[in-house]
């Protein structure tokens, strides 16, 4: 370990670069001594290399890394048209460089920059400190789960009478079925429509809104197999496109999850919100899911989710920096596909080898 003594030099030492092939090999040797994460070559290619809308500010102290922010590049609509946008995630620092304040140093670096900046907080400390920095509260993305099996129960911390009662009556009461009569049909697709960008830019219900990444979706869909599977949908009435979604398979411990990582349906087709919902669940279930989840600031996807039972399990605070400028006012949408809550979490180093082995 680089000595952490406040001297001059040692000062001078700690250097903030992006991330490169110069300091890949320790930035991730630093985010795995944090974090319990695979270290295959897929895995970390994947993760560290190759995302095309990915990068990173390092802390380095010589040839160590002390601190990290990554960050996807993203477009959003605003007010005032489509902004490139960074969202910020994976914010780590050492504890022995802590006088130093490397992870400030990197955040205010980034806020020095001219593009505004987006996050979810993944924690009350993180949010505290975005917040004495003047960042701006904008929304509230609330978590929510549909348990099918005993085992998500059991990763909550419920005994094994709950569960093992759950394993036999989950599926039976809760697994969500198909209504009949809708109009609207829903399809699975590799990719995006090509209609999919101009059906978000005509959205006048939200005041900030991510546009679809088509670049980021194909990054994501090459994941190795222990991180997950995604899926896209693309939802019609008769021949018009009205909207898309995506979503995430993906095993975390011994729990089996499916995620909607992305619901959007055009403003003039909101009431169908709750026959698309249930077609993504239905869906989304038949991958042998022991519990669905969604991630989402939408009253249209909140309100279908509770009329199919899902249950509140989490909420989080999404912040906004909007280079020094007011934060555009109005409706936030803020979905589970945000940065790292489309990739995390992954499996633990164990897990992944298994699941890798076993071609999950």
């Amino acid at each position: 370990m680089t000595n952490p003594v406040a001297e001059p030099s040692d000062r001078a030492r700690l250097q903030l670069r992006e991330l490169d092939d110069a300091n890949r090999a320790a930035t991730i040797a630093f985010v795995n001594a944090r974090e319990d994460r695979p270290s295959s070559p897929s895995f970390e290619a994947w993760r560290y290399r190759d995302c095309p809308t990915m990068e990173a500010l390092t802390a380095m102290a010589g040839d160590e890394c002390v601190a990290t922010m990554f960050g996807l590049r993203r477009t959003w609509l605003t007010p005032s048209g489509p902004r490139a946008c960074l969202e910020p995630f994976e914010w780590h620092a050492s504890e022995d460089w802590r006088a130093q304040a490397p992870g400030l140093r990197i955040v205010k670096r980034r806020m020095g920059e001219p593009r505004p900046m987006i996050a979810v907080a993944g924690t009350d400390m993180a949010a505290g400190l975005l917040l004495r920095l003047k960042w701006t509260r904008i929304a509230t993305a609330t978590k929510f789960a549909l348990p099918l099996a005993g085992a998500y129960l059991a990763q909550r911390g419920r005994g094994s009478l709950v569960t093992r009662a759950f394993d036999v009556i989950g599926r039976p009461w809760f697994a969500p079925r198909r209504a009949r009569g809708s109009a609207l049909s829903v399809e699975p697709a590799e990719s995006y429509a090509p209609g999919v960008a101009a059906l978000a830019a005509s959205q006048r219900r939200f005041a900030l809104m991510r546009l679809p990444d088509a670049d980021s979706l194909r990054w994501l869909r090459r994941a190795p197999a222990a991180v997950g599977h995604y899926v896209t949908f693309h939802a019609r009435v008769g021949n018009s496109l009205v909207g898309w979604a995506t979503g995430r398979v993906f095993t975390h411990g011994d729990v089996r999850a499916a995620e909607i990582l992305e619901v959007f349906l055009s403003d003039e087709h909101r009431s169908r919100y709750p026959a698309f919902v249930r077609e993504l669940c239905v869906t989304l279930a038949g991958f042998g899911a022991d519990v669905l989840l969604a991630t989402t600031t939408c009253p249209d996807t909140t309100a279908a989710l509770l009329a199919m039972r899902f249950r509140y399990d989490d909420e989080r605070p999404v912040l906004a920096w909007w280079g020094g400028e007011a934060v555009p006012e109005g409706p936030v949408l803020v979905d589970g596909a945000i940065s790292d809550h489309a990739f995390f979490p992954v499996p633990s180093r164990a897990a992944a080898t298994w699941l890798e082995g076993a071609g999950a």
